[in-house]
């Protein structure tokens, strides 16, 4: 259930966060969450915010998102969180302390339990460490339960931003690794100069639906597409400038071959999902270079998308 007032039809044991990408250290604190909240009789819930606290405590800097809204609902859902409680972080929000917060929670959705994160804070003042959560929660009958730091199998620190990183820098496989999912950007096909047809490999030109998404750093991938009909193809993407066809001042463009695909698809959504990075853009001396530049993506990327 999406939660967008205060709803009294429940008891609550809650996680606090903007759950961007619903990670795989989101995955292990929202399994504390749903376990816990199992064992204490309670609805486990997620707490989270409409718009990035950034966007308010830093105006004019844009904070890529790994998802959108919508898709952060359903992964909260399906990670066994039965309501999300969605919240507007304006001034009056950035403003509370942690106490104000956390009394809010309590009175207007019957939260009893938060389970936090070993590096979660929240509350204009900040406090420091659990314990100082653990003491505002006594007095106002919140129980604070410190959930286990997830262990990661790599050096990698996992968090969003640290996915945005690599996905900036080309690394989707490590990013996917880190999501416990490939990246997915959606979007919508839209007409472009159909340069492509001329030389053997159509590409969909595509328009992510959420401008603030995370767009990967250029080059080429191997790619899975999901079609408006429900299937799914392989497929090569590229992110870029197209210096061999275009000029180098051209605004960058994101296309995708779809194999063995040819129906329309203007103006329809579609959904991809990054799988390997194979290559960076170059230009090539002639048409001839490129295309069979494009043959090999072509074998690479069909390689890389069964075997990944």
């Amino acid at each position: 259930m999406l939660l967008t007032e205060a709803d009294h039809s429940y008891r609550r044991i809650v996680s606090v966060g903007m759950f961007d990408g619903v990670h795989e250290g989101h995955r292990s604190l929202l399994r504390d969450l749903v376990t816990t909240a199992s064992r204490l009789g309670l609805r486990p819930a997620a707490v989270t915010f409409r718009n990035h606290p950034r966007h308010l405590v830093k105006p004019g800097q844009r904070v890529a998102m790994l998802m959108s809204l919508e898709e952060r609902v359903e992964k909260l859902h399906q990670c066994g969180v039965e309501d999300v409680i969605l919240l507007d972080f304006d001034e009056k929000t950035r403003m509370m302390t942690a106490r104000e917060f956390m009394d809010m929670l309590h009175s207007d959705y019957n939260v009893d339990y938060i389970v936090m994160g070993f590096n979660n804070r929240f509350g204009h003042d900040r406090p420091e460490g659990m314990e100082a959560y653990r003491e505002i929660g006594v007095t106002l009958g919140i129980n604070i339960l410190s959930a286990a730091e997830y262990k990661c199998d790599t050096a990698t620190a996992v968090s969003s931003s640290t996915v945005r990183k690599l996905l900036a820098s080309c690394e989707v496989e490590k990013a996917a690794r880190l999501l416990g999912h490939p990246y997915r950007l959606a979007g919508t096909v839209v007409h472009g100069k159909e340069l492509g047809r001329t030389i053997g490999f159509p590409t969909a030109n595509i328009a992510p639906s959420d401008p603030d998404s995370v767009i990967p750093g250029n080059g080429v991938y191997a790619v899975v597409v999901h079609l408006p009909d429900g299937t799914s193809r392989h497929g090569m993407l590229n992110i870029g400038h197209r210096p061999t066809v275009d000029t180098p001042y051209a605004p960058p463009s994101i296309e995708v071959n779809i194999f063995d695909y040819h129906a329309d698809l203007y103006d329809k959504p579609v959904a991809i999902d990054f799988i390997a990075f194979m290559r960076h853009e170059q230009a090539f001396n002639s048409i001839d270079e490129l295309t069979r530049q494009l043959e090999a993506d072509r074998d690479e990327a069909r390689r890389l998308c069964l075997n990944g």
